[in-house]
C-alpha cells in the first residue's frame, strides 16, 4: 500500500522500478531479515540515485538536497495516509489537519 501511495504523491518515486521479490542476493539485507526474523510485514528499502532520474518530473536532472527533502515530506504524508487507511476508526484527525495534508499533497512540497 505504501508504494502505491508514494507513486500517486511523490514525483521522484517510480513504482515501475520497485521490486518486491526476495532474491537470494537480498537475503542478508535489513528489510528481508526484519521480515523473516521479526515478522515485520511492511519492510521496505528506499534507494536514491547519484546519476539523476530517467523518468517523471526530474528526468535528466541530478537529485539534490531539495529533492531528497521533498521525498522525505511525501514519505511522511504517505505514512499518515497509510495509518488512516489501516485504522480509520481509531485515527480521527481534526479536519484542519486533513486539509493541511491535502494541501501538502497538492503542492510541490517546496522546501526552503
Amino acid at each position: 500500500a505504501l508504494p502505491k501511495i508514494l507513486s500517486q504523491t511523490a514525483p521522484a518515486f517510480c513504482m515501475g522500478s520497485c521490486s518486491f521479490v526476495v532474491e537470494k542476493s537480498k537475503e542478508s539485507t535489513a528489510r528481508v531479515v526484519v521480515w523473516r526474523e521479526i515478522g515485520v510485514q511492511r519492510s521496505y528499502t528506499m534507494e536514491s540515485t547519484l546519476c539523476g532520474c530517467d523518468q517523471g518530473k526530474y528526468k535528466g536532472l541530478q537529485i539534490g538536497t531539495r529533492e531528497l527533502e521533498e521525498m522525505g515530506a511525501k514519505f511522511c504524508i504517505g505514512l499518515l495516509r497509510l495509518k488512516r487507511m489501516s485504522s480509520p476508526l481509531e485515527y480521527n484527525l481534526p479536519s484542519s489537519l486533513l486539509d493541511i495534508e491535502n494541501e501538502l499533497i497538492e503542492s510541490s512540497c517546496k522546501v526552503t
